[in-house]
C-alpha cells in the first residue's frame, strides 16, 4: 500500500520540485520510504509503505536498460505465478517485488495483456521510454484511488486529492458530484467534489503519447465475464470454499505480520477462521466497541476470537476521542464522505496498526452474496402489496402517528421503507434504496436552484446497460459492485488505513469468487429471508452456532445520539443562517425545517444531518 503521483507536460518539462510536493503531500500512504523519476515532460513519484521485498523494493523501478518506468501502488496476489510464468519466456528479475512483475509483464505483453493477467489491487503507472508513452492505470473493480486532472497544460495523477493542493488552488466545486453525495452518503467515479479533478473509473486505462491526446481503454467488465448458471448447492460450496481460502492464502503473502479487523458478524469471522487454519501460530484480531449498547458488538467479536484463540485486543471507542480526531479524519478524506463507520474503521485501524502492518477483512461479502436488507426490499413490496388496500392505509395512519425514540426508532425507519418501496419496483426500488440521504425532491428544495442537478439519468443509464439475461438481484449486485464498492467501502477503508500506514486487504475482492457470487442462482444467496445463505451454509463449520445467528450490525455508529447531544452545537453553527447565506448553497429554511423534525423527534434524519454536517465541516476546512 502506497501512494503515486505523476505529471505529464504538454509544453515545457517537467518540474521536480513540483512532484516532490505532491508527493510529500502523501506521506501517510507510504512512511518508509520515497523516490521521484524526472526527465523531459514526464515526472514520477512514489510514497511507500513496506510490505513485500523490503530490501530491494525502491520505486520508482526501471528495467530493460532505463527503458520502463514505473510506480505503483497496491499487490498483487498471482504475482509469483506470472513470475514463473515470465521467466520461462527469458525474464530476468532483480527484485523480489510484484512491482517488477508487473513491468516485465508489460514488457513482455504489452498493456492490455499485462492488466488481463494481474489479479490484485493496484493503480500504476508506466513510462516507456521507448514509444514516449505513459500508460496509467487503475484495478478491475476500483479498490486502489487514482486521481486525474486533464487540461492544456497536460495530465497529472495521484493516489489522493490532496496532492494537488486544492486548499490553495480554489477549484470550483462540482454541481454533480455535490448532487451525489448529498444523496448517496459518497462521490462515485469519474466525479470528485472538484469540477477540474476526475476519478479514473475502475478496469481502465488511459495512454498519454506525445501527440498530447490521452486515451481511455477498458481492459475489465464484471457484466461480461458472468454466465448465469445453473450451479447446484454442493457445487457452489466447493467451489467457494476453495477460492475464499486460496484468496486467504494469497493476501497472507507478505514479509512482515498480519492481523485482521473482527468484528463478530458472518463476513470477518469467516475470514479469521481462515487464516486462523493456515496460520502456524495464533493470528491477531482488532475490534472497536462503542459504550452505547445498541451498536456494541464486542462480546460477538470476543466470541470468534476464543472459538479460534487469536491474540485480541479490543477498544472501547467513547465520544471524547471521536470528538479530539474528527476535524482531522474528515479532512484525510479530501472530499466530503458520509459514511459515518469511517469512524470505528479509522480507530480500528490506528489499534491495529500499533502490532501490524496489513491486515485482511471480511469487506464486501455483503454486495456479493445479497447480505444487506435492501436486496429484500422487493420481496417485502411484493409481500406488502398483497395486503387489502383499507387495511395498509390505516396501518400507515398508525406509523405516522407513532413517536421517534431510542426504542421505534430502527423499526420506524425499515416499515416506512416498506411502505415507501411498495409504490415503486425496477430501477425506481433500486435508486429508492441506493439514496441513504436526501431523496431527489428534498435535495431540490435544499439547493439553492443553481446548484441542484438531476442524478437519477446517471444511474439509470448504468441499470439500462445491464443485459436482461441478469435477474434483478443481480442487476443490483452489479451495480452496487460498480458504484457502491468503488464509491464508498473502498475509499472508507482504504483512507482508514491509509491515516494509520496500514495496508488492508479484502479477500472477498477476488475476481473469481465475484464472478461466481453472481452467476450463482438467486436462490442460492437469498433463501427466502435468509441472507448470504450459501456463505453461510459453506462455512458453517468453522463457526461457532451464535455467530451464524447474530443479526447484521456492521459497524454502526451512534451518530443519532451525537446529532442530538455532543455535536448539536456545532451542529447549528454550521448550519445557522449568516453561515447558509455567505455560502450561497443552500436553502436556509429547508434546513431549520429538517433540524426541527428530527430534534423534536418527529422523523429521524440522522443520515441527512450527518451527511450535511460532514459537507459544512469539509467546506469550512476548504474554503474558511
Amino acid at each position: 500500500m502506497c501512494g503515486i503521483a505523476g505529471i505529464i507536460r504538454y509544453h515545457g518539462e517537467a518540474d521536480e520540485q513540483t512532484i516532490r510536493d505532491m508527493n510529500d503531500r502523501m506521506t501517510r500512504r507510504g512512511p518508509d520510504d520515497s523516490g521521484v523519476f524526472v526527465k523531459g515532460r514526464v515526472a514520477l513519484s512514489h510514497r511507500r509503505l513496506s510490505i513485500i521485498d523490503i530490501k530491494t523494493g525502491h520505486q520508482p523501478l526501471t528495467i530493460d536498460n532505463g527503458n520502463i518506468v514505473i510506480v505503483y501502488n497496491g499487490e498483487i496476489y498471482n504475482f509469483q505465478e506470472l513470475r514463473e510464468e515470465l521467466a520461462a519466456q527469458g525474464a530476468t528479475f532483480y527484485t523480489n517485488s510484484d512491482t517488477e512483475v508487473i513491468a516485465q509483464a508489460y514488457l513482455h505483453y504489452g498493456i492490455r495483456a499485462c492488466l488481463e493477467k494481474l489479479e490484485g489491487m493496484y493503480a500504476f503507472a508506466i513510462y516507456d521510454q521507448r514509444s514516449d508513452e505513459v500508460h496509467i492505470a487503475r484495478d478491475s473493480f476500483g479498490e486502489k484511488p487514482l486521481y486525474y486532472i486533464h487540461d492544456e497544460d497536460g495530465y497529472r495523477f495521484a493516489s489522493e486529492l490532496k496532492a494537488f493542493n486544492p486548499r490553495e488552488q480554489h477549484f470550483a466545486i462540482d454541481k454533480t458530484a455535490l448532487n451525489l453525495f448529498l444523496s448517496l452518503d459518497y462521490i462515485p467515479a469519474p466525479y470528485s467534489i472538484y469540477e477540474p479533478v476526475r476519478k479514473m473509473m475502475p478496469g481502465t486505462w488511459t495512454t498519454i503519447g506525445s501527440d498530447h491526446t490521452p486515451t481511455t481503454h477498458t481492459y475489465y467488465r464484471l457484466q461480461e465475464t458472468i454466465q448465469p448458471q445453473d450451479i447446484t448447492e454442493e457445487e457452489a460450496k466447493a467451489r467457494l470454499r476453495e477460492l475464499l481460502t486460496d484468496s486467504v492464502k494469497k493476501r497472507l503473502v507478505a514479509d512482515v505480520p498480519a492481523g485482521a479487523f473482527l468484528s463478530g458478524g458472518i463476513d470477518s469471522s469467516i475470514i479469521c477462521c481462515l487464516m486462523n487454519q493456515l496460520s502456524d501460530e495464533p493470528i491477531r484480531t482488532f475490534s472497536i466497541g462503542f459504550n452505547e449498547r445498541e451498536c456494541d458488538e464486542t462480546h460477538r467479536a470476543e466470541l470468534l476470537a476464543r472459538h479460534i484463540g487469536s491474540k485480541h485486543t479490543k477498544y472501547i471507542l467513547e465520544y471524547k476521542d471521536v470528538i479530539h480526531d474528527l476535524d482531522e479524519l474528515l479532512a484525510y478524506y479530501d472530499e466530503p464522505f458520509g459514511d459515518s463507520s469511517a469512524i470505528p474503521s479509522y480507530y480500528v485501524s490506528k489499534l491495529a496498526r500499533k502490532d501490524v502492518k496489513f491486515v485482511l477483512t471480511g469487506d464486501c461479502a455483503d454486495e456479493l452474496f445479497a447480505g444487506y436488507e435492501k436486496y429484500l426490499a422487493d420481496y417485502y413490496s411484493r409481500r406488502y402489496k398483497r395486503v387489502p388496500k383499507v387495511l395498509r392505509m390505516a396501518f400507515e395512519k398508525m406509523v405516522d402517528c407513532c413517536p421517534i425514540n431510542g426504542y421505534t426508532n430502527n423499526l420506524l425507519r425499515k416499515v416506512k421503507k416498506i411502505i415507501r418501496s411498495s409504490q415503486k419496483s425496477g430501477f425506481g426500488l433500486y435508486y429508492d434504496m441506493l439514496c441513504l440521504g436526501f431523496n431527489d425532491d428534498q435535495r431540490k428544495t435544499l439547493l439553492k436552484p443553481e446548484m441542484y442537478q438531476d442524478i437519477k439519468p446517471l444511474y439509470e443509464k448504468r441499470y439500462d446497460a445491464i443485459s436482461d439475461r441478469f435477474s434483478y438481484l443481480q442487476k443490483q449486485q452489479l451495480l452496487d459492485v460498480e458504484s457502491v464498492l468503488e464509491g464508498c467501502m473502498f475509499p472508507k477503508v482504504d483512507r482508514a488505513c491509509m491515516y494509520n500506514s496500514l495496508e488492508n486487504r479484502t479477500p472477498f475482492i477476488d475476481s473469481r469468487i465475484l464472478e461466481l457470487a453472481l452467476s450463482m442462482p438467486d436462490g442460492l444467496k437469498q433463501h427466502g429471508r435468509n441472507k448470504k445463505y450459501i456463505l453461510k451454509e459453506t462455512f458453517k463449520d468453522l463457526l461457532p452456532e451464535a455467530t451464524i445467528h447474530f443479526s447484521k450490525k456492521g459497524f454502526d455508529v451512534p451518530v443519532d445520539h451525537w446529532l442530538r447531544e455532543d455535536l448539536r452545537e456545532d451542529l447549528e453553527r454550521l448550519t445557522g443562517k449568516e453561515h447558509i447565506e455567505r455560502q450561497g448553497l443552500f436553502d436556509y429554511d429547508f434546513i431549520q425545517h429538517v433540524l426541527h423534525e428530527h430534534f423534536t423527534g418527529k422523523e429521524n434524519h440522522k443520515n441527512k444531518l450527518w451527511n450535511l454536517y460532514v459537507f459544512q465541516k469539509w467546506y469550512e476546512q476548504i474554503y474558511g
